[in-house]
């Protein structure tokens, strides 16, 4: 399967977050930078992500996934510790654009290790997908790029 590399501008767009684990947040803080209105669906959610609801900067919605719950949502985070049910989610017929976290085949949507500095914005995705390669060749080329940079 083939991907398309993509820079969206989700600037007040509806994101569905389910799960609230530590990819949870990560990725929450990372559509927020990006202006997304973010709602987190887990029966639980760690220290950070509890603070942005309470601050309401994120919807919280406090239970387990239910079928349809990404029907409203143009872009969906399935980041559960569930691998069944983070396929569940990413099969829905007709529903919107899924990431999956959970290492499975289905995975319509990846997403890439992004490093930023000053103008630059480096995304690197690795076929099959592969986190953990990904963040170190970004970390690699946002290395070269600041080095290139100190010479010049």
């Amino acid at each position: 399967m083939g991907y398309f590399p993509l820079f969206a501008d989700l600037s007040g767009e509806p994101v569905l977050v389910v799960g609230g684990g530590s990819v949870a947040r990560r990725r929450i803080g990372r559509l927020l930078e990006a202006g997304a209105r973010v709602t987190l669906i887990s029966p639980e959610a760690k220290g950070e992500l509890a603070r942005l609801s309470e601050e309401g900067k994120i919807l919280w919605i406090r239970r387990a996934y239910l079928e349809g719950d990404e029907s409203s949502f143009r872009l969906v985070f399935a980041l559960t510790d569930d691998a069944t049910v983070n396929d569940r989610i990413a099969t829905r017929t007709g529903g919107p654009l899924t990431n999956v976290a959970t290492r499975t085949a289905i995975r319509p949507l990846t997403v890439p290790a992004t490093r930023q500095e000053d103008t630059v914005v480096l995304a690197v995705a690795c076929r099959p997908p592969d986190p953990e390669r990904s963040r170190e060749l970004a970390d690699l080329c946002l290395s070269e790029i600041r080095r290139r940079d100190a010479r010049a």
